[in-house]
């Protein structure tokens, strides 16, 4: 296929895990020199954390030298030194404690907000891609969406550019309250300029209405804002959890919960088919062009050996994958490894459909030739990750 001159990102939900891994296939686009030409992404939940991170320390990213380096620096390593040393679950639902009536959206609004990002508002964020942050309406069951250039729904309509009253926090915390967590981000639409919306929109977790963010890319003639970006190639960026099986008899109560994540691991399979489906059709008005990546996935599987030299052993993807989907303090290790994972996991995927996207030699290869006894302590670690409910 030829050159593409812009790119989309999707980053999904799944918390922290989603973040980081997210943040590895960012990484990748910045070595391969591809950050320039990224001019969309669409996120949910924990990849709206990391998507909200990318846009606000672009400015600084472009002026350390737009490299892979200035990407570790300016954008990478704030995040992981926070994230790495500081439990933002608990001071979340410290601040919800000590202000009940303003909720617990308000609380992680000003969470990440003062703890994440620089800009106080989503229309102060600089040029560069546009981020959009997607949650999910209650009222009406759709997707509402906060960019730089607008905000608004397919229901309610667009205002452009975002109106000025918008807090970061809040646009990120709107697509990350995270089914579990009781968190709603009310948002108030008096001087918004939204068409029909009503007093007050009831806003949740993206991720409850799409998962990997790819909505936003599909079906373009059902209506966009005017700012609205398509890119020509996207790549869809997939932390979601799997459905792992059970053996043992399911009574009427987990029945209930089981029953949830079984629609919601089929309305996602659903998406990723569809993609999968069309990434390689000729553009159209509903075909789409990219690539998919899983977290579950090995990169080694289905591909070239070569082209996945360096990723981590087989006997770490499914333990990635089944680690926590929180907010807490993550250890430094799980941090490292899902980006890593996440890295080489586009590396390989790009070089086997996009090679003229891909890096020749990935300098990225800290854990290529893993010992045995190395991948064993790192396999438990990830596996307590898994369990770990309360932190430190």
């Amino acid at each position: 296929m030829p050159a593409v001159a812009s790119l989309g990102l999707c980053l999904s939900g799944g918390g922290f895990r989603a973040a980081f891994y997210g943040l590895g296939a960012l990484r990748y686009l910045a070595e391969a020199g591809h950050l320039a030409q990224l001019k969309a992404v669409s996120s949910v939940s924990g990849g709206s954390i990391a998507s909200g991170m990318l846009a606000d320390r672009w400015q600084a990213f472009e002026r350390a030298g737009a490299t892979v380096d200035s990407f570790l620096a300016t954008v990478d390593a704030p995040f992981r030194q926070t994230v790495t040393t500081k439990n933002l679950r608990n001071a979340w639902l410290r601040r919800a404690l000590l202000h009940p009536r303003a909720g617990r959206g308000d609380a992680l609004a000003h969470t990440l907000a003062s703890t994440l990002y620089e800009h106080e508002h989503v229309a102060d964020l600089p040029a560069g891609p546009q981020v959009v942050f997607t949650s999910t309406d209650l009222g009406v069951g759709r997707a509402f969406r906060i960019a730089r250039d607008f905000a608004g729904s397919y229901d309610h309509g667009y205002a452009e550019p975002a109106p000025s009253s918008i807090g970061l926090g809040t646009a990120v915390a709107a697509s990350a309250a995270f089914p579990g967590s009781v968190s709603v981000v009310w948002l108030e639409t008096a001087g918004l300029g939204l068409p029909t919306a009503p007093p007050v929109l009831s806003l949740v977790d993206g991720g409850v209405y799409d998962n990997l963010g790819l909505e936003w890319f599909q079906g373009w003639s059902s209506g966009r804002p005017s700012s609205a970006i398509r890119p020509e190639f996207s790549i869809v960026v997939d932390a979601s959890g799997q459905l792992a099986p059970i053996d043992t008899k399911v009574g009427s109560l987990k029945s209930v919960f089981r029953d949830l994540s079984v629609q919601y691991q089929q309305t996602l399979n659903v998406r990723v088919r569809w993609f999968v489906d069309k990434a390689n059709d000729p553009p159209g008005e509903d075909g789409l062009q990219g690539v998919y990546i899983g977290i579950k996935h090995d990169p080694r599987a289905k591909t070239d050996p070569a082209f996945a030299a360096g990723a981590l052993p087989s006997a770490l993807v499914e333990p990635l994958a089944l680690l926590r989907t929180d907010l807490d303090r993550f250890l430094p290790e799980e941090a490292d490894l899902l980006s890593y994972h996440g890295y080489w996991s586009l590396h390989a995927r790009l070089k086997t459909i996009a090679p003229e996207l891909s890096i020749d030699s990935p300098a990225w290869q800290d854990y290529a030739h893993m010992q045995d006894a190395e991948t064993a302590r790192l396999a438990a670690l990830l596996g307590r990750g898994a369990k770990r409910a309360a932190s430190r």
